[in-house]
């Protein structure tokens, strides 16, 4: 049985209104899978790289075989219409750090890395922005960190866009159907493709 854990923002863990996929990945691979993720929104990257070592410390780390993760909705963040919480470059050396501690923290685990998914602009409030330009524009960042690493890249974004907007609980977030995909393709990731 494959142990699995999952690091991720609200998409992952859930917010108002959204379930998150994290619960029904877990809830799918019941009998098939051990699942375990932090118990909180894992945010930006440089949150995770100071926080993941903790919310480790509640697993046999030398026993988890997947890890899949994702940083970059909160990184590409606007606050009052300032620039992103976390600029592109600083973003790329972030997203290698964390791998970093990743390998450290779990030296048996293959790292999947998912894509940042896309949000629905016109249901924004002004001064708590994101564009999807600037999501396309970290993930290639990210998709060519990951290339450098060897990182295995799961295609969230892209599924995400093609969503209708009724599988949203907001204008970032997912509800129960749009966040049961999303869990789908984060097993297919995780387990399918071993096959």
């Amino acid at each position: 049985m494959k142990n699995i854990y999952l690091i991720g923002d609200s998409i992952r863990f859930g917010a108002l209104g959204s379930p998150g996929y994290g619960v029904y990945v877990k809830e799918m691979l019941e009998g098939k899978a051990k699942v375990y993720a932090p118990g909180e929104n894992c945010r930006f990257a440089q949150y995770t790289l100071r926080y993941l070592h903790e919310w480790a410390s509640n697993v046999e780390k030398e026993k988890i075989d997947i890890v899949h993760w994702n940083n970059g909705l909160w990184d590409v963040l606007r606050l009052f219409g300032d620039e992103p919480l976390t600029d592109i470059d600083t973003y790329g050396i972030m997203l290698k750090r964390v791998y970093k501690r990743i390998r450290f923290l779990f030296p048996n685990a293959r790292v999947i890395f998912a894509l940042s998914t896309s949000v629905i602009e016109e249901w924004a409030r002004p001064e708590f922005f994101r564009y999807n330009s600037e999501i396309e524009k970290y993930n290639q960042k990210a998709r060519e960190v990951m290339s450098e690493l060897g990182v295995q890249v799961n295609d969230l974004y892209t599924l995400s866009a093609s969503f209708d907007n009724s599988l949203h609980s907001d204008w970032v977030h997912f509800g129960v159907e749009g966040s049961k995909i999303l869990a789908e393709k984060v097993i297919e990731a995780c387990i399918e493709n071993e096959k």
